[in-house]
């Protein structure tokens, strides 16, 4: 072949890395300087249980001396069928000894619980001068957070239905229970604080235990999700009741499996930095691999497993 002609780019060289190598670098023993006051220590990365979906992210982007994002074009020949068997933990490896427990914190003292709030006694006077109950104009203005009478208003008309509506507000300490007897480790006080806003206890329990327990946080939280209030509360409390009692640890009973996973679908990215281009999906259905690019869809001539960007795995046997 001759000489290139005079002002033809050249075409770019694009590095081949193969995927084996990204899986030895991520589960490569890492050193640690020092932990938990032990020297040279080693830092490992093994799968306890493999999960029934996988996603695998390959970080192709990064940000140069200059604080701009740029991309990482290399081509990562990734497998349609991924064996991870070997990268899961069997324990402590001969040799190995456990590392003593951490000596236990100082205890810090809780933090003194606010004062129960009140509801303005002007709103309230407007919203019985309406025909509403006084017990109810109450939970009007503690629900809206004393901010105006047209808001409790709108509060009234929304909430008028409810079963607890007219009855007393709790008193200020009083103990919530539930169905089971007890707050389901949430605080009595703070459940009844939530309560004397117009919260049922158990929206009042699953806010506590998505927050952590903070009250001015959990109150936050209810007012966010009140479009679909319901389902947050329930899916807090479904992610509470699969933690043990005890020690923290998540159950996993019936969850594991082989460590082998089966491509479905990845996500890959049409441009040459971050501030541009376009991202389209790739999706195997039925053994052929299918191009999604917006309301775009067609059959993949030339799948480019190697330039994508998100990969999802389901586990074979899930």
């Amino acid at each position: 072949l001759g000489d290139p002609t005079p002002g033809d780019a050249p075409e770019p060289v694009v590095p081949l890395v193969p995927f084996s190598t990204c899986l030895e670098r991520y589960f490569a023993a890492e050193p640690l300087e020092s932990f938990r006051g032990q020297k040279n220590a080693i830092k490992t990365t093994r799968f306890a249980t493999f999960p029934k979906m996988l996603v695998v992210h390959l970080r192709r982007y990064y940000v140069d001396t200059d604080w701009v994002a740029k991309k990482i074009v290399a081509s990562v020949p990734v497998p349609e069928v991924l064996d991870l068997e070997a990268h899961r933990s069997t324990g402590m490896l001969p040799g190995e000894e456990a590392l003593p427990e951490e000596a236990a914190e100082a205890e810090v003292p809780a933090a003194p619980i606010a004062a129960a709030p009140t509801p303005d006694d002007a709103i309230v006077a407007q919203l019985v001068s309406m025909g509403f109950s006084e017990n109810g104009s109450k939970r009007a203005a503690l629900a809206v957070s004393n901010s105006s009478a047209e808001a409790a208003t709108e509060w009234v008309f929304a909430h008028m239905e409810d079963a607890d509506f007219n009855e007393p507000l709790p008193p200020p300490g009083a103990a919530a229970t539930t169905s089971h007897g007890s707050s389901g480790g949430a605080d009595p006080e703070a459940v009844a604080m939530l309560g004397a806003m117009g919260f049922s206890e158990r929206h009042a329990m699953g806010a506590l235990a998505a927050t952590g327990g903070s009250i001015e946080r959990a109150a936050d939280w209810l007012f966010s999700h009140s479009d679909d209030l319901e389902s947050a509360v329930a899916a807090t409390l479904g992610e509470v009741a699969n933690v043990k009692a005890g020690d923290g640890s998540c159950e996993t009973e019936g969850d594991d499996g082989p460590g082998i996973y089966d491509l479905l679908g990845f996500v890959s990215h049409m441009g040459s930095n971050t501030s541009c281009g376009h991202y389209v999906c790739h999706i195997k259905k039925e053994g052929r691999w299918v191009l999604h690019n917006d309301r775009k869809v067609a059959a993949s001539e030339a799948t480019p497993l190697d330039l994508g960007y998100m990969y999802f795995f389901r586990r074979r046997d899930a």
